[in-house]
């Protein structure tokens, strides 16, 4: 008896529950010593709370990363199209035209997908779910391109961050439980354009490239299933997997000055 994991082309759901970590309170506690200095010193400065919706391209779940066989190795399920949202904070020096700020996003996919188990000469196809969720927290700098006036505002810039992710994954509506916290660095090149219809209220369109990789391992609880009247054995110990989100993110969303 074995399984393999067929690609289908619909979207599932899930659930995520994120846990207090010491690498966040670590990058939580640096941008406010940030933001306290340069609440200080700049003399002419303006902050910008933002909301948005975000679109990312693409991404891979590489379901048996641990392989001693590298063509199952390398192997992987695409998950594409994967929408999220996320809000920030930024503050500005006017006179060096930069801007530091933190974002923090959530990002969530899962499609349905279709195990085969073998026996006797038998096929069975078990309904099957994979995905991820990702919380990205990402600090960042900006720089105002010249060209920049009062009502449009042009900007690049990049930053590094972390990634707190874990997998979705279930079989025949038994759903594997993740055995920790996966918590990756990653760095992120960004540009964008704040248009300010009101002094203080405007609307932000942006563009990120970044390569999260992200390290996941669940487990099954039970040992088997039943479906339609079969029972099927389970993967039992860890099963790891990797989740790589590689795609261009596309945010839109409304940005507050004062």
């Amino acid at each position: 008896m074995y399984f393999v994991e067929v690609l289908q082309n619909n979207a599932g759901q899930g659930e995520y529950s994120m846990c207090v970590i010491s690498p966040l309170r670590t990058i939580v506690i640096a941008s406010l010593l940030v933001f306290a200095v340069l609440d200080v010193y700049a003399q002419e400065r303006t902050r910008t709370i933002g909301v948005k919706g975000l679109y990312t391209s693409s991404s891979r779940l590489f379901p048996s990363p641990d392989a001693a066989d590298e063509v199952a190795r390398f192997r992987y399920n695409s998950l594409d199209h994967i929408f999220g949202y996320g809000a920030d904070i930024r503050i500005g020096i006017a006179k060096y035209n930069v801007i530091l700020g933190v974002t923090v996003e959530y990002l969530e996919k899962t499609d349905d997908f279709i195990t085969r188990f073998e026996e006797d000469d038998e096929t069975f196809l078990v309904p099957t779910v994979d995905g991820y969720h990702i919380i990205p927290i990402e600090l960042s700098g900006y720089f105002l391109i010249p060209i920049s006036s009062e009502h449009f505002r042009f900007y690049i810039g990049g930053g590094a961050g972390i990634y707190l992710g874990r997998r979705t994954y279930e079989i025949g509506g038994v759903r594997s439980g993740s055995m920790e916290q996966s918590v990756y660095p990653g760095i992120h090149v960004v540009s964008g354009i704040d248009y300010y219809f009101h002094s203080r209220i405007g609307m932000r369109f942006e563009m990120k490239f970044r390569d999260p990789d992200i390290e996941t391992r669940n487990r099954f609880e039970d040992d088997t299933i039943t479906y339609e009247g079969r029972a099927f054995n389970l993967p039992d110990g860890e099963i790891p997997s990797r989740i790589n989100v590689d795609g261009i993110a596309f945010t839109l969303g409304m940005v507050f000055r004062f």
